[in-house]
């Protein structure tokens, strides 16, 4: 290895001043660029604050559920924002997944206009809160509960979640328990990993294969 090195070092010095200095750049370039492509990975879908996150909001449209689920390709990558009941949530290792349904009906919360969010952060939300998620739209994910089967449901990053309190409708536990088959879709199936998220503090409902929601 040494001698690799030394060898690289002297060749470096073989060669024309023009040379070394294309040299020299073209390697902080790349170390410029790989330390872009690091943080963009890594901090990607971080969480916003301050400006950021006020431009953000700014950009969030509002979509009916209907419309974006049944339109998922043409969303995909836009900023939107859902107001709803969190019905399952699962805060794990700095991270937080959460099942919210979006649609009141009948003085509680619809069991099908769901929605399934993933945040890269932990929160103090719990089944039950009402919150506004502020995030891009990245796919689908399956989800499964008794009293609707699989239900194929869009699938948000979100970039921050506040509460929202409202007065109306009034708030109607949902009984689910935690995402079963866990797979993401998108308009180009993906192969990611199944995520089996923790019991949340509403009442679940355990197979032997997956957890199911009775609702």
């Amino acid at each position: 290895m040494r001698d690799r090195l030394q060898d690289f070092i002297n060749w470096f010095f073989d060669q024309s001043l023009r040379n070394r200095i294309g040299i020299i750049i073209a390697a902080v370039v790349a170390i410029i660029l790989i330390a872009l492509l690091v943080f963009n990975v890594v901090y990607a879908d971080a969480p916003l604050s301050g400006n950021a996150l006020t431009q953000y909001e700014a950009s969030c449209i509002s979509v009916g559920y209907q419309e974006l689920s049944t339109n998922i390709g043409k969303y995909k990558g836009q900023h939107v924002k859902f107001s709803g009941q969190i019905v399952s949530i699962n805060s794990n290792n700095g991270k937080t997944q959460i099942v919210m349904s979006v649609t009141p009906v009948n003085g509680g919360w619809s069991t099908s206009d769901l929605i399934f969010v993933t945040y890269n952060a932990q929160t103090q939300f719990k089944a039950g809160d009402i919150v506004t998620v502020y995030g891009d739209v990245v796919g689908t994910y399956n989800y499964v509960s008794i009293s609707n089967g699989q239900l194929i449901i869009p699938k948000l990053t979100a970039r921050y979640i506040e509460a929202t309190p409202i007065a109306a409708p009034t708030v109607v536990s949902v009984p689910f328990t935690s995402p079963s088959n866990n797979q993401t879709n998108s308009s180009t199936p993906d192969n990611s990993a199944n995520i089996t998220p923790i019991n949340s503090s509403t009442p679940t409902s355990n197979s032997n294969n997956s957890n199911t929601n009775p609702i």
